[in-house]
């Protein structure tokens, strides 16, 4: 993995963190997931997802 794609990943976990925080009780949209979009990103940084859940609290509702 290039610094490039980790960078990205890791951006792309901050945005879902902000879309986490303005959207957590309302529905997402079809075909999106947000746990396996941090599972995903997480995997590329070679962090543990479900450490970076429990860490900032990130529920399934």
């Amino acid at each position: 993995m290039t610094d490039a794609n980790k960078v990205q990943a890791f951006k792309e976990l901050h945005d879902l963190l902000l879309y986490y925080a303005e959207h957590r009780d309302l529905p997402a949209e079809e075909g999106f997931n947000f746990f396996d979009e941090v599972k995903k990103n997480c995997s590329i940084l070679e962090m543990d997802h479900k450490e970076f859940t429990r860490t900032f609290q990130l529920k399934q509702l």
